[in-house]
């Protein structure tokens, strides 16, 4: 049994696999075989997803929230249609019933992706601050 990605990151659009990070093996709890291989994140990796992060803020931010519910409901669309997939391979990883992975983890992604998607349309701007350094947090 066999679940190799075509890499171990995906970063700004591209597959990468960077040799220098530690080998980690994905194991199918069921039988204790090694289904896939993959790398670590190395700082290298982790500073193009950075920049690819920094980089795409602008324009998410330039995005009226309607437009962005509209994007998180095309992104719950698409978890739904590939459920079949994504559940089978949480399974594998997990070694959950199949039965559990097709009705719980990418469907409830799915659920809550869309849920704000749809809460973000009525968003008009406010926000309530409580005055911590993170939001909604008390001091």
């Amino acid at each position: 049994m066999r679940a190799q990605p075509t890499a171990s990151h995906y970063v700004n659009g591209r597959y990468i696999e960077d040799d220098g990070g530690a080998p980690l093996p994905v194991i199918y709890p069921a039988t204790g075989e090694t289904i896939a291989m993959l790398r670590s994140a190395t700082p290298n990796v982790l500073e193009l997803a950075v920049e690819a992060a920094r980089a795409a803020q602008p324009a998410w931010a330039r995005l009226k929230p309607v437009e962005r519910g509209r994007i998180l409901r095309r992104a719950a669309d698409i978890l739904r249609a590939r459920n079949a997939d994504l559940a089978r391979i949480e399974t594998l990883d997990t070694g959950k019933a199949i039965q559990e992975t097709l009705v719980a983890d990418a469907p409830s992604a799915a659920d809550c992706l869309e849920y704000f998607g749809g809460a973000v349309a009525a968003y008009n701007g406010e926000s309530i601050d409580l005055g911590g350094p993170f939001p909604y947090t008390k001091r």
